[in-house]
């Protein structure tokens, strides 16, 4: 076992020795919090990526749906026992880090032979149901349905009380390359029976299975539904089958793009490369690039009206990923201006400040060598929850690139970070409930700068 798997099995095993062996006056809820915040402290140690956080609702009492995933066999906690990395990863690294609680769980019963898995999850207080292939022997099927369905009414106080329910549709395990498997109806039953309808959240996960040294943990949360949204408002729906069949279709083509998908963008920039190509007016441009503040700006175009407006924002867009991919961008006549929106991904490389504003005045004047007629207009990083630790050395940067501004007749600096500030705290009223990425009324802002400058 190399080096780095050995540290993060050490970290699980931590894991499993605080919830086994928690001060006894602790209540479920208190031994979860504990398992999220030794859970994270263990993926830190490892690489591991969350796309698409902007599709988090705001509240928590959702359903979050995932498709569950082996663990690698040398991941070993305790005589056999492993800690599910999925699950554990999404009620600590999703649900506690973005809404302070790590929800609750559905998990199977343990068999009597697994004395470390009955002891462990009993002790997180989960809402247990019996698994096929999982089922003493001596035990009638009338007795396991009965038990069964007090799962519908245990799940429904749940989320009536505030909590986030996390559950694998499946019932079993798979690897990333076979998954996921049949979802099985009971969670889309328990949707249909409450009233209102919870949110379904859908995450996909990819390469929990794997090694830490060989892999990076994967898990993208998608546009959130309700079965209403399918025209399903009740469970003998003679469609409510079909309609749990799509959805379950409809993974597995996530879970093989989420795979596929690689840390280089190329797919991004070759979809890009096709809307540059379908533009077929060029003419006096207002180009935006950047990162997913730019990308997720839906209603650019009605935002400025009276310009010719082309995004070509990507996420997770870095400021080395338009330089190296300058000639595929930038490959038009003279834009009317461009604007720009990056330097809040570079953060996480570690670079400083220094090194970030020079990488932007780099790409700058490699943009203005190429268009020197062009405005360039540059947007101040902006504050964020999820980069609180980064708030100086963003205000340095920015700083820094309002001092380059005033001296460069062709640049201007949007300061977006002041706008979204109140009383020298982050205002949330502007963020999505990622505290990372802008809601409308963010965005409303960002164009009311812009359309100042322009």
């Amino acid at each position: 076992m190399k080096s780095n798997d050995k540290i993060f099995l050490d970290a699980l095993k931590k894991i499993y020795n605080r919830v086994l062996f928690p001060p006894k006056d602790l209540k479920n809820e208190d031994v979860r919090k504990i398992c999220a915040k030794l859970t994270k402290e263990a993926f830190s140690k490892v690489n591991f990526q969350i796309i698409g956080s902007e599709n988090l609702p705001y509240h928590n009492n959702c359903i979050f749906i995932y498709n569950h995933l082996d663990n690698h066999p040398d991941y070993v906690v305790a005589d056999g026992f492993q800690i599910t990395l999925d699950s554990h990863f999404v009620s600590s690294l999703i649900l506690d880090k973005y809404y302070n609680k790590p929800g609750n769980r559905v998990a199977r019963y343990s068999l009597p032979s697994e004395k470390n898995h009955k002891a462990y999850y009993d002790r997180l207080g989960f809402i247990r149901v019996y698994a096929k292939d999982f089922t003493p022997k001596d035990l009638k099927k009338e007795s396991i349905r009965t038990i069964n369905n007090q799962f519908y009414d245990k799940a429904s106080k749940n989320l009536e009380n505030g909590s986030g329910l996390v559950f694998s549709p499946e019932g079993y395990s798979y690897a990333t390359e076979k998954s996921p498997g049949i979802f099985r109806h009971g969670i889309f039953k328990l949707a249909c029976r409450m009233i209102p309808q919870p949110l379904i959240v859908p995450l996909v996960m990819a390469n929990f299975d794997k090694l830490a040294s060989e892999a990076t943990y994967k898990c993208q949360i998608k546009t959130p539904f309700r079965m209403s949204d399918f025209t399903i408002l009740d469970e003998n729906d003679k469609y409510f089958p079909r309609i749990v069949k799509r959805i379950n279709d409809q993974y597995a083509i996530w879970v093989k793009d989420l795979m596929l998908e690689d840390n280089n963008f190329n797919n991004e920039i070759n979809d890009l490369k096709k809307k540059i190509d379908q533009k077929k007016d060029k003419t006096n441009m207002l180009v935006f690039y950047g990162s997913s503040s730019i990308r997720l700006w839906k209603n650019l175009n009605e935002n400025f009206p009276k310009q010719n407006v082309l995004n070509l924002g990507f996420g997770g867009a870095f400021i080395e990923s338009l330089d190296k991919y300058f000639d595929a961008l930038f490959q038009f006549q003279s834009p009317k201006a461009i604007v720009m929106y990056l330097g809040g991904n570079d953060l996480s490389l570690n670079y400083s400040a220094n090194q970030i504003v020079e990488m932007i005045m780099a790409l700058i004047l490699k943009i203005n060598k190429k268009f020197p007629e062009t405005k360039i207009i540059n947007i101040g990083i902006k504050p964020s929850f999820e980069r609180e630790k980064d708030l100086e050395t963003i205000k340095k940067i920015n700083g820094m690139m309002r001092e380059k501004s005033e001296k460069i007749s062709f640049l201007n600096q949007v300061d977006l970070y002041k706008e979204l500030m109140s009383n020298g705290k982050i205002n949330k009223k502007y963020f999505l409930q990622d505290g990372l990425h802008l809601n409308q009324e963010g965005y409303i802002v960002l164009n009311r700068l812009l359309n100042e400058e322009l």
